[in-house]
């Protein structure tokens, strides 16, 4: 669950307060979207580059939150 949630309109960012455990479940979570758009791209060859995009989005997420989680070590 969220414990805190800012919304900073003007810079476009919004900050997440949530736990160690949360942080591990989203990871699971990232990984099974990877794992899932991989899948996806390579039944429908030619990829295209949404999909592309997507899956780089999912990567840099899953990797961020891997630093993140490792900070808390």
């Amino acid at each position: 669950m969220v414990k805190v949630l800012r919304i900073d309109k003007g810079n476009k960012v919004i900050t997440i307060e949530i736990t160690e455990s949360e942080i591990g479940n989203t990871i699971s979570s990232l990984e099974n979207m990877v794992y899932k758009q991989k899948r996806d791209l390579l039944e429908n060859l030619p990829s295209n580059e949404e999909g592309r995009r997507k899956l780089d989005a999912y990567m840099s997420l899953k990797e961020d939150l891997h630093k993140a989680a490792a900070m808390l070590e």
